[in-house]
């Protein structure tokens, strides 16, 4: 209907500011990315797109909590995730306490010409620790290998890694069943059969299910996928056997498409419950993060650096 009506130069014109506004503004990216419903679970769940488009160096996170009947109470954890210029995570800093206990660590990620991390090397209090991906020609992971390293440096305060012993590896074969449904095999480290995953998605490529099948004790677990009209990811849930829902997951979105809350239940009882608080440029402000068991509140609050 609109050629008849607009030349071609002009669909160009538009296509060209349209491209020209994604690049300058966030709003056509989120900052989260949910798409698989990890998030918060997940080691990184930011939108790389959105990093890119916004020119995100760097996001760093500090942490403090409130309890019931309590002032605010800052704590020693805190985080600085490290992007490239393309929006890819390079290095994860985190700082994590438990009691009087604090640990500190460095993630760094080796990555492919093709963006994919080949190798994950963490580095903390306890030793080194490696993780190599091997992918397949369509990019999946076919295999990992886990490696670890004693640390032999002199100093307490310093890192250094020894020779590396490799510890354990898993390996996974895929079959489509049909246009819809992949079953990924896996593998232990003797190479035996422990567990089939399969997955459905609809004609349009949304994640539809995910069933879990543990082989030697022959149980199940299967995770549903429920979208809204937006086509966001608004729930998940978790059934096993008697397909009775033992877990579930909702996610509540802004007009935009940013996550503001996520709830977490265990069978009907509401467990956990995060928010997300934005800024006027969709930059995440502060996360809540309350337990519904004890009330507390952990408040993680966000700055950013920029290329």
């Amino acid at each position: 209907m609109f050629g008849h009506c607009f030349s071609n130069h002009f669909f160009m014109k538009l296509l060209i500011l349209f491209s020209f506004l994604c690049i300058s503004t966030p709003w056509c990216a989120q900052i989260i990315d949910n798409r698989k419903g990890n998030v918060f679970e997940d080691e990184n769940y930011f939108n790389q797109e959105f990093l890119w488009q916004n020119k995100i160096k760097s996001v760093q996170g500090s942490v403090s909590i409130k309890r019931p009947q309590r002032p605010i109470e800052p704590r020693p954890d805190m985080f600085i995730y490290r992007f490239n210029e393309v929006g890819l995570l390079t290095q994860l800093d985190k700082v994590s306490s438990v009691l009087h206990l604090v640990d500190s660590m460095t993630i760094e990620y080796k990555r492919n010409d093709l963006g994919e991390v080949e190798l994950r090397t963490e580095k903390g209090n306890r030793g080194f620790f490696t993780k190599k991906f091997i992918y397949d020609k369509d990019g999946r992971v076919e295999r990992l290998d886990f490696g670890k390293s004693e640390n032999i440096a002199t100093n307490a305060k310093e890192l250094q890694a020894g020779s590396s012993i490799a510890i354990n590896s898993e390996s996974f074969k895929y079959l489509s069943q049909s246009d819809s449904v992949l079953r990924k095999s896996c593998y232990n480290n003797y190479g035996l059969l422990y567990a089939h995953i399969i997955t459905t998605r609809n004609g349009l490529g949304y994640m539809i299910s995910e069933k879990e099948e543990l082989v030697m004790s022959n149980r199940s677990r299967t995770k549903n996928y429920y979208y809204n009209d937006k086509g966001w990811l608004e729930k998940i849930e978790w059934s096993e056997g008697s397909n009775e829902v033992t877990a579930r997951h909702l996610f509540f979105y802004d007009p935009f498409g940013n996550l503001l809350k996520f709830e977490k239940y265990k069978g009907t009882t509401l467990e956990q419950e995060i928010e997300v608080l934005y800024t006027e440029k969709m930059l995440i402000e502060a996360i809540l993060d309350q337990d519904l068991y004890t009330k507390a509140i952990t408040i993680t609050k966000f700055t950013y650096e920029f290329y």
